[in-house]
């Protein structure tokens, strides 16, 4: 299904033509369809390609209404040549309009839409019933209309177009969006902004525009303010010079999600637009975006934000006092996370305001991450701890600009606690999560604080280091083989990620695919997982293994399970960065004694190399000595994020770890 929301995720468009040089007057028109349409093909199309968006075109223009103020009209005209039954989520759309009350109602207008079909040459053509069209509330404010295309088939072609008229409210312009899932052949947007209102527009992407112009023009707006049974309607004419703009891509390709990147919305070409300010004159003026101290004070007067922390809350007094048990310090605010983590569950992780009172929160023991982080922010404050709210937009959701004091960029609310000159950023609605730790998910940039001086927080992924050590002992046991131990300390998201892996199963059952792991010469017994309850530490898996040697020559991978199998970064070019959730530091050590009867054949050569200087590092050094085979192997990269440029060297990086780490020591009988 296709969703159309603040045309936040629109397909992009296409089609091939001959540019006029005058780019500015060119306008793409929406010819009746041939058959040869049926058989286009995109030059930025591969032969896998299920689906290609011929054209995509918007506008938004304002003009004046009959209730006193200003109405924005948006309209979209899409068509697209369907190739595969693939494709055919593309023929259902959703339109999400708002609907705050009988003065701010979004209308949907002069829908039409169609599918075409080349039968035996000639073109029929179904249209769309207005009966088919289905009407929806979603929540108190949300409106959806959602359709279907009809008489679907594979390589027809669907065409719709609509109006959205928006009574204007101090609200944004709808965003576009030029790339997508499919390739586009043509996409184009057109804005007019009247001259009293300021916007701040912002573009991103990596594709070039073939059209990015703007200019003025002369504009006359008619606005009637009703009167009541009093007073006549009346009628005021404004005009001025209208700032308009237009972008426009040809032959987009379509937007292919690669390995160790955060969201495609942080890299698909589009463009967004603020509301800075309103001015009808010089005494008449209105400031809509603040600055980050006058916005977060905003929220924090908010009742489905700070309010809800300014109260006493003294309803927690007797559960606080009990699960401190006179507890004080650090140990009373572990407890009182712990406790918060423990017992609640958190139904949406994707808010940044309460969905009810905090006081319905602690009784249901339910509710989204705002709820239940600012519950423990409401907890915390109750025993007078220096602690405050913290805004973060997780990695699916996009980057934060710290330019921009919108509220809208964050979906995501955490807690900071400064204690004892230390601070601990702190989030209870994640299960099994340690004290001071987030999860990966939130390293993402930079938050804001909520609180009078709404300073930056770092939550940057560059910021971590998930550390790994591993250390295998083999002891020679003469006719028996070989027997020894292996010891891993996991890092902390590691630790995390088995923590819920073991939630759902039996430890028993993880033990066995443990022990099915290993070649068949080698036997793992008495597995112990250690501080799998003890949330702030780091997970250690011990075991006891015993291998054979029976054979003329042995071959024998010195890191075990432990080696990196295949390179993550397989693609041989990359046009977006490389986002790793955090830095690593892995390090694994064997002492191995020679097998009775048996002597080193081949032993991998010592190595080291570096990547790009100082980001990185691998050491593999080997060496035997008094009859004990020594093997030391360590990654290290000092730095999450790569930047398109430096991603051949990073791929040619771990393709010589795996291949360097695949390397085996071969044991031949005397």
């Amino acid at each position: 299904m296709k969703y159309i929301f603040r045309i936040s995720t629109i397909l992009f468009i296409s089609f091939q033509f001959n540019l006029v040089s005058a780019q500015k007057s060119f306008e793409y028109k929406f010819n009746e369809i041939k058959p040869e349409d049926f058989s286009i093909q995109a030059p930025v199309t591969d032969s896998g390609a299920e689906a290609i968006v011929l054209a995509d075109v918007g506008s938004t223009e304002f003009e004046g209404n009959n209730n006193g103020y200003f109405t924005m009209i948006f309209k979209q005209h899409e068509r697209i040549l369907l190739k595969s039954r693939n494709a055919f989520e593309e023929a259902t759309v959703k339109l999400t309009l708002y609907n705050y009350s009988a003065s701010y109602e979004e209308r949907l207008e002069n829908l039409e839409a169609s599918t075409y079909k080349l039968v035996n040459g000639k073109i029929e053509i179904t249209k769309l019933e207005k009966s088919s069209v289905f009407k929806e509330k979603l929540g108190k404010f949300l409106v959806t209309y959602k359709f279907t295309l009809p008489n679907l088939s594979e390589g027809c072609i669907i065409d719709y177009h609509f109006e959205i008229k928006s009574p204007f409210n101090n609200n944004n312009i709808r965003g576009w969006n030029f790339q997508g899932k499919y390739p586009v052949l043509w996409s184009d947007y057109k804005v007019n902004i009247p001259p009293f209102f300021k916007y701040y527009t912002y573009t991103q992407g990596y594709l070039p525009f073939t059209i990015d112009t703007s200019g003025f023009n002369f504009k006359n707006y008619t606005i009637v303010a009703q009167g009541d049974a009093l007073s006549s309607s009346s009628v005021y004419q404004l005009s001025g010079d209208a700032k308009w703009y237009r972008w426009a891509i040809k032959d987009i390709p379509a937007f292919k999600k690669e390995s160790y990147l955060t969201t495609s919305s942080n890299y698909v070409s589009k463009v967004n637009f603020q509301l800075i300010s309103i001015k009808y004159s010089d005494t008449y003026s209105k400031q809509i975006l603040k600055d980050w101290v006058t916005t977060i004070d905003d929220l924090i007067k908010d009742e489905d934000f700070g309010l809800a922390l300014s109260d006493n809350n003294g309803w927690l007094s007797a559960d606080i006092k009990r699960i401190t048990n006179g507890g004080t310090g650090l140990e009373a605010a572990k407890k009182l996370f712990a406790f918060v983590r423990e017992n609640f569950t958190c139904d949406d992780h994707d808010a940044i305001y309460l969905s009810q009172p905090l006081k319905k929160t602690f009784q249901t023991r339910k509710g989204n991450v705002a709820d239940i982080n600012l519950l423990l922010t409401a907890i915390l404050l109750h025993e007078s701890f220096d602690v405050h709210p913290v805004l973060i937009s997780t990695r699916d959701h996009g980057f934060p600009k710290e330019t921009i004091s919108r509220l809208n960029q964050f979906n995501y609310v955490i807690t900071k606690l400064n204690l004892d000159s230390a601070s601990y950023l702190l989030d209870a609605s994640v299960p099994r999560l340690g004290f001071g730790n987030l999860p990966e998910e939130c390293y993402n940039g930079n938050g804001r604080l909520v609180d009078k001086m709404p300073y930056v927080i770092p939550v940057s992924a560059d910021s971590l280091i998930e550390s790994k050590f591993t250390l295998l002992n083999l002891i020679n046991e003469g006719k028996d083989g070989l027997k020894g131990s292996l010891t891993t300390n996991l890092g902390s998201f590691e630790s995390l990620k088995l923590r819920d892996e073991l939630s759902k199963k039996k430890t028993e059952e993880y033990t066995k695919d443990l022990q099915k792991g290993f070649s068949s010469e080698i036997t793992a017994s008495n597995i112990i997982i250690d501080s799998l309850k003890n949330y702030e530490d780091p997970i250690a898996i011990k075991m006891d293994l015993s291998m054979k040697f029976d054979e003329d020559i042995v071959y024998f991978s010195p890191l075990l399970n432990e080696a990196w199998k295949n390179n993550p970064f397989t693609s041989a070019e990359r046009k977006y960065p490389v986002e790793m959730p955090y830095k690593i530091n892995e390090m694994f050590t064997l002492y191995m004694e020679i097998p009775d009867g048996y002597k080193v054949d081949e032993l991998p050569k010592s190595a080291r190399v570096k990547l790009n200087e100082d980001e990185g590092m691998f050491q593999y050094l080997t060496g035997t000595n008094d009859g004990v085979v020594q093997v030391q192997v360590k990654l290290v990269l000092n730095k999450a994020n790569f930047q398109p440029q430096d991603y051949a060297t990073l791929r040619e990086f771990f393709t010589y770890v795996v291949k360097k780490e695949s390397e085996q020591i071969v044991f031949k009988k005397k």
